[in-house]
């Protein structure tokens, strides 16, 4: 029992110690993604705002036809 005890830990440092030293590695990559994130994140807020501006225009639009033409 002992010897598995022992072979679960050093199983578990050279697990960590691998993932430590990938870690930079990640760092960077996730860091070089972060401006086209943000990139995107401006596109879609962009888009959505022509939406809801679409939307507002369509509501008006119906609001203004009633009053003139709907049932008197």
């Amino acid at each position: 029992m002992a010897q598995l005890s022992r072979v679960w830990v050093a199983a578990t440092v050279a697990a960590v110690r691998a993932q430590r030293e990938r870690a930079p590695a990640a760092r960077e990559r996730v860091a070089g993604l972060a401006p086209q994130a943000a990139a995107l994140g401006a596109a879609r807020a962009a888009a959505d705002d022509g939406r809801r501006q679409a939307g507002a225009d369509e509501s008006l639009r119906k609001a203004m036809y009633l009053s003139c033409w709907g049932p008197s």
